[in-house]
């Protein structure tokens, strides 16, 4: 079967939209389906279509499926998108959060209020829409008025990369970090007002002699820098995905430490992939949200709201993984994406 892939660029991988789009690309690929997509550098997993204007007539001449991550901004995959649903085509949207989070981008109430109706209209005619938890899933019917929507969670990855591709000069960085304290506390993530930089600044401070905590960012900024004077917090900028690998892998505890979201009607929308990467990887996992049911089945999930709490999870960590039994993976994701795919196509 053939599918005209229409995602964030996530070739080279690097974070966030390109780790969802990258793994569900491969295990797609995998399942015997035939991506075509039009943006980023070839990937092993899908054929590029050089020209983005024929190679998206193509994709609705040629493919049996069009399936699109869509946002709330006006871009080309959300133009073709649309394109794609007014055309007939049979489409899958994929929606990773609600519209309430333009309030980040400085959009009003009213902004968002007209953009809800646009979009209701549109993924209407959609044949099917994947959300990635069950508060976007609530968006969905209660104000988009959807009733087509399927929650698939995120998946994960066991990372296994070859220590020869790491750098010696990040391999010693780390071996000097070790040598120093007890426990490596790894936090990746974007620099944003989503996050609690206040718990993770509590932490790292009352964690100075014992545990060092490492910040994989895309860039410096006021906020990292004032979590570095805490003397026990390491920064890196700008690396490639294989080396956030190596990081968390390398790490015993990884934290998720998410902000106020009362500028969000539906609450915390719980759409982390650093967690299941923790998870599947035997870190000590703590975040200050309750989790999914697939999350808090993992024996090494922790959930805790107070800092002394918190606290209490790392202290008495005894410095081994636990590398659960059953790991939810992308491939189960591929597979229950599959199966809409199907539904839809048999129509």
């Amino acid at each position: 079967m053939k599918i005209g892939y229409l995602y964030y660029t996530f070739y080279p991988v690097t974070g966030g939209a390109s780790v969802h789009g990258y793994y569900l690309a491969r295990e797609l690929s995998k399942l015997g389906y035939q991506l075509f997509k039009l943006n980023g550098e070839p990937d092993p997993w899908t054929t590029r279509l050089k020209n983005p204007v024929t190679g998206f007539f193509r994709m609705l001449r040629e493919c049996d499926l069009i399936y699109v991550r869509m946002d709330y901004f006006l871009n080309a995959r959300n133009f073709l998108g649309l394109l794609a649903i007014l055309s007939g085509k049979k489409v899958i949207v994929e929606l990773n959060s609600p519209s309430d989070e333009l309030h980040l981008f400085g959009r009003s109430q009213k902004y968002i209020s007209r953009v809800d109706k646009i979009m209701g209209v549109i993924l209407r005619r959609a044949d099917s829409v994947i959300v990635v938890s069950r508060p976007i899933k609530e968006y969905c019917e209660q104000e988009l008025r959807l009733e087509n929507v399927h929650v698939i969670e995120n998946g994960g990855e066991s990372f296994e990369a070859p220590r020869d591709e790491i750098s010696d000069e990040l391999k010693e960085r780390i071996k000097e970090i070790r040598s120093r304290y007890k426990n490596l506390i790894v936090w990746p993530g974007s620099v944003n007002k989503m996050q609690d930089f206040e718990l993770l600044r509590e932490i790292a401070e009352t964690q100075r002699e014992k545990s060092a905590l490492l910040l994989i960012t895309n860039n410096q900024n006021k906020k990292t820098e004032q979590l570095e004077a805490a003397g026990n917090v390491y920064q890196f900028s700008q690396l490639q995905r294989n080396e956030v690998e190596f990081l968390i892998d390398s790490a015993d505890i990884g934290l998720a430490f998410y902000g106020d979201y009362s500028w969000s009607r539906w609450g915390f929308y719980n759409s982390s992939l650093k967690i299941f990467e923790f998870l599947n990887n035997g870190l000590l996992t703590i975040t200050n949200r309750p989790g999914t049911e697939i999350q808090k089945s993992y024996p090494n999930f922790r959930f805790a709201q107070k800092s002394d709490e918190i606290l209490t999870f790392i202290e008495e960590f005894e410095g081994e993984k636990v590398i659960p039994p059953s790991a939810r993976t992308w491939k189960e994701v591929a597979e229950e994406t599959s199966k809409i795919i199907r539904t839809v196509t048999d129509k």
